[in-house]
């Protein structure tokens, strides 16, 4: 070996040597070793950081949070009902399509949320939220938590302090979906009533309660509108005027509490805005001062003392607020009286729009509606009514609902086709015949002319005006036949508004606002 490789040898040797030196030692400083031995004090986190004042106001907001839930949990319980299976299973009975199951409905959007598990017989149990609304016991939730077992079944409270009772059904109203229950306790905590008329769109909301039962569950939202009619009560003389929210609720939640900003009760949650059967943005509760007021009459009459004003009202659109001359689309327009009810005795007139009443604005039909929930028999009222294209005031008294009284129900049947020749007005889309004397006892009239069809897509369509309807007046004036007809409408420029009196094929009488012209 000369001497060149020689050094070149030794030189990567001594190489190796101090590289491998270099590696152990780094292991003993860096390895587990040195965290046992580190003498310096240890700092980890940023020790200099502190939030900016923007953030300590915010977290002063987040207190307030902190103590309206603080306030509210302890105000709400959580109900448990066991029932027997077939009251439970009744068919149609969309008070219990809750279980995510379209069950044949896949139109029905909107759904009461109490929560029955589904699957076993019997027995049937569910769960549902109720609050607390005096020391002694009463407390509030929906008609539909407790409804099935009211007679022969079981309800049971468990408090937030996990105390369980047996509760007494008290009582319940459908037509609002409020029910009441008691238990037998003392010195419990209670929640404060708020001024649900005085919620507005925007401001925060907390919704209590327990969904899928987990226990005490708090949720924020805002309210996303009020006076909102979904029409899931199912019944003519259901109340509703829903605050919509979009504090999330789910199955469970029902019967439970809606606060707002300062711990009070506005709502008793609902129903929920659903495809599959659990919360997906949209909420609805009952306002607290329609729940008060039921409430205290179940607990002091063991049932309802509502008054009515007897009729039957449908909103104002565009159209027939041109019809009837009002500057915008505004009130509820009555369509019939109730025989001997209080609007007929204090000279209300069917085509009247109700504008206001006790002062209160009268935008649709709810509004009117929610107002008189909270109203007894005997109470007396004042409206501010549209007729003849002027405003005036009428009092009325109102009167109980009589236990018999039911709004006309459409049978089904169909008038007589004799051998009549149709008139075709291509400026309503629809035929009309002149009355038959068999059409005449039909319908209990003695004028009109017969819708005897109706183009698709039209005006008349589109207004909801149906083979089979009898068009008696057109703007106050009588129709005795078509010729008549024909000249009445002849008086109507194009573009301008008809006001048409229909008699329907189940005897019930509407009016109908038609837009002339908008077929041409």
């Amino acid at each position: 070996m000369n001497k060149k490789t020689l050094f070149t040898a030794i030189g990567l040797i001594f190489i190796g040597v101090v590289i491998g030196v270099v590696a152990i030692t780094g292991l003993q400083v860096t390895g587990v070793g040195a965290a046992q031995t580190r003498k310096e004090p240890l700092s980890i986190g940023n020790a200099t950081y502190s939030p900016t004042p923007a953030m300590t106001w915010l977290k002063s907001m987040n207190q307030a949070f902190i103590d309206i839930a603080n306030i509210a949990k302890p105000t709400v319980v959580s109900i448990d009902i066991s029932a027997k299976p077939a009251r439970l299973r009744a068919p149609k009975d969309r008070f219990h399509d809750f279980d995510g199951e379209e069950d044949g409905n896949e139109g029905d959007l909107f759904r009461f949320f109490f929560r029955p598990p589904g699957g076993e017989l019997p027995p049937i149990r569910g769960s549902g939220s109720g609050v607390i609304i005096s020391s002694d016991g009463y407390i509030i939730t929906n008609h539909h938590v407790v409804k099935d077992a009211a007679e022969k079944g079981t309800i049971t409270v468990i408090l937030d302090d996990k105390r369980e009772f047996k509760a007494k059904f008290v009582g319940s109203d459908p037509l609002t979906d409020i029910a009441v229950v008691k238990i037998e306790a003392q010195d419990l905590p209670v929640i404060a009533f708020g001024n649900s008329d005085s919620v507005q769109v925007g401001e925060w909301v907390f919704a209590v309660g327990n969904p899928f039962s987990l226990a005490s569950t708090v949720t924020a939202g805002i309210v996303s509108a009020v006076g909102r009619n979904i029409g899931i009560i199912g019944d003519s003389y259901g109340v509703e005027s829903f605050i919509q929210t979009d504090a999330a609720v789910n199955p469970g939640n029902s019967g439970g509490a809606l606060v707002n900003a300062e711990g009070k009760l506005v709502g008793i949650n609902t129903a929920i805005a659903t495809r599959n059967g659990g919360y997906q943005g949209y909420s609805f509760a009952v306002p607290s001062n329609i729940a008060k007021v039921v409430a205290e009459d179940l607990i002091k009459y063991g049932k309802i003392s509502r008054g009515y004003i007897g009729v039957q009202i449908k909103p104002v659109d565009a159209t027939a607020a041109k019809a009837l001359g009002l500057s915008k689309p505004e009130g509820a327009w009555v369509q019939q009286l109730v025989k001997g009810g209080a609007a007929e005795s204090a000279g209300i007139k069917e085509g009247d729009v109700i504008l206001s009443i006790d002062g209160r604005k009268v935008s649709a039909p709810n509004d009117l509606q929610a107002y008189v929930a909270r109203k007894h028999a005997g109470d007396e009222v004042t409206l501010k009514v549209w007729r003849d294209g002027r405003e005036r005031e009428i009092r009325v008294r109102l009167k109980p609902r009589a236990e018999d009284e039911q709004l006309a129900v459409s049978n089904g049947s169909k008038p007589d086709d004799e051998d009549v020749a149709p008139a075709r007005l291509k400026e309503l889309g629809l035929d009309v015949k002149e009355l038959t004397e068999s059409d005449k006892k039909r319908y209990e009239v003695d004028y009109g002319v017969r819708v005897s069809s109706v183009q698709p897509f039209g005006q008349a369509e589109s207004r909801g005006i149906v083979a089979g309807d009898v068009i008696m007046e057109v703007n106050g004036e009588k129709v005795r036949s078509v010729s008549e007809f024909k000249a009445l409408l002849g008086k109507i420029k194009s573009g301008e508004a008809a006001l048409f009196r229909i008699r329907r094929a189940d005897k019930s009488t509407q009016f109908v606002a038609v837009e002339i012209g908008k077929n041409d």
